[in-house]
């Protein structure tokens, strides 16, 4: 693993928007792609994506200003616990950020009745060896030959959390801002001004995926507008909207 973290002042952590939650679906390729920056071996789409539809199995990310920059992969069966992978993107790595994800992934493992959290590390990666020893985990065996390319034995490690929580707590909203109100019901409703879209009422419809240079990276934005709602928006554009007439051949 590849989890490079120093320590975030107080300032400086606040000062930045962020909170941990548990992914969703739509969030997995920003996750395989910070995954493809951080190992050699990266998980590839299709199993993360398979890793995440199973019972036992969970991501957390780390949400900043609106767009992934880290996350977890883990799974749990009953008081035992395993981590898989660990990543924050390159350019922010050093800041305490990896400190204070496994912190939270920490506090909402324990709640769940999780006592002992496993992993494995390669002998090499002084980086991620010092890492967890650093956040309490300590070295209980070896497995020899473990890794592949270059061929390379693995570091047991283990930490006990059945003790008190005393982790930093950090937002515990599970579900994206923009979706919390959303119900099927509303599906055809004009999201301006609330009007039901009947079976013959007209009406755009928008489906963006936020890019990555966007706040809103790896979000899906969808809508409805009525017409006269659109109407009303287009009056008060700078440049019309372009219109050109639909030739339509009637048999």
């Amino acid at each position: 693993m590849r989890e490079k973290s120093g320590f975030m002042d107080k300032n400086s952590a606040s000062a930045r928007e962020w909170h941990v939650r548990k992914a969703v679906p739509e969030e997995l390729k920003m996750v395989a792609e910070i995954e493809r920056l951080s190992f050699n071996r990266p998980w590839s789409l299709e199993s993360i994506e398979s890793f995440y539809y199973r019972k036992t199995s969970d991501i957390y990310v780390w949400r900043d200003r609106n767009r992934i920059s880290g996350y977890i992969i883990a799974e749990h069966v009953l008081e035992q616990a395993e981590i898989h992978r660990i990543a924050i993107v390159p350019f922010i790595r050093k800041m305490g950020i990896g400190t204070l994800l496994f912190q939270e992934f920490e506090r909402r493992y324990r709640k769940l009745g999780v006592e002992t959290i496993y992993l494995e590390v390669r002998e090499s990666n002084e980086a991620a060896s010092q890492f967890y020893l650093k956040n309490g985990f300590e070295e209980y065996g070896r497995r020899a030959k473990y890794y592949k390319d270059p061929i390379e034995d693995a570091v047991l490690m283990f930490k006990d959390i059945s003790a008190n929580d005393q982790s930093l707590p950090l937002d515990s909203s599970d579900e994206p801002s923009y979706n919390e109100e959303y119900k099927e019901e509303n599906e055809m409703k004009c999201n301006v001004c609330g009007q039901l879209l009947k079976d013959k009422s007209d009406y755009i419809e928008v489906k963006k995926e936020w890019g990555y240079f966007s706040d809103k990276d790896t979000q899906i934005h969808e809508f409805k507008i009525c017409e006269r709602c659109y109407d009303r928006i287009v009056k008060q554009f700078e440049i019309p909207p372009k219109v050109t007439e639909k030739s339509e051949i009637l048999s």
